[in-house]
């Protein structure tokens, strides 16, 4: 079955857009889940510095970007294993070694996604705009290679 270029970036375009309409419900669930937890105390020292620097809670755009990154790179899995299959070559030089193997592909973008969230957690910090950007950055570069794979697949 083929789609053309367009449909596909349309396709994955709604998907980001459905990630950020359920983004919020997330937030719900995870205080929930934070209820369950036991509670630590922390010592008195630690508890004065959290108290005069308190967390700032991500907006839920940045959640969202994370799980579309992460939606994204199960898609760029499934992509690349359907387009190598059907005779298309990784043109990433990092990556084509581990292509071959499912397992190895699947750690490799696990770490990538873990690396990149972590990143931008730590550019949160200091630079939230950057944080912000980069990962709308990263979502749009990977659905373009997500969308190539499949154009690639589909021949």
């Amino acid at each position: 079955m083929k789609f053309p270029m367009a449909r596909r970036v349309a396709s994955v375009l709604q998907l980001v857009a459905v990630l950020a309409l359920v983004g919020a419900p997330a937030a719900s669930a995870q205080e929930s889940i934070g209820a369950l937890m036991p509670r630590f105390t922390l010592p008195m020292v630690e508890t004065a510095a959290l108290a005069t620097h308190p967390p700032t809670p991500r907006p839920t755009p940045l959640v969202t970007l994370y799980l579309s990154f992460a939606t994204l790179q199960a898609l760029d899995i499934a992509s690349t294993r359907m387009a190598l299959q059907a005779g298309g070559v990784e043109a990433n030089p990092v990556v084509a070694p581990l292509a071959g193997s499912p397992l190895a592909l699947t750690v490799a973008k696990a770490g990538v996604a873990g690396a990149m969230i972590y990143a931008s957690e730590r550019l949160w910090k200091t630079h939230r705009k950057a944080a912000l950007l980069t990962m709308v950055g990263l979502n749009v570069a990977l659905g373009a290679a997500v969308a190539h794979n499949y154009r690639v697949a589909s021949r």
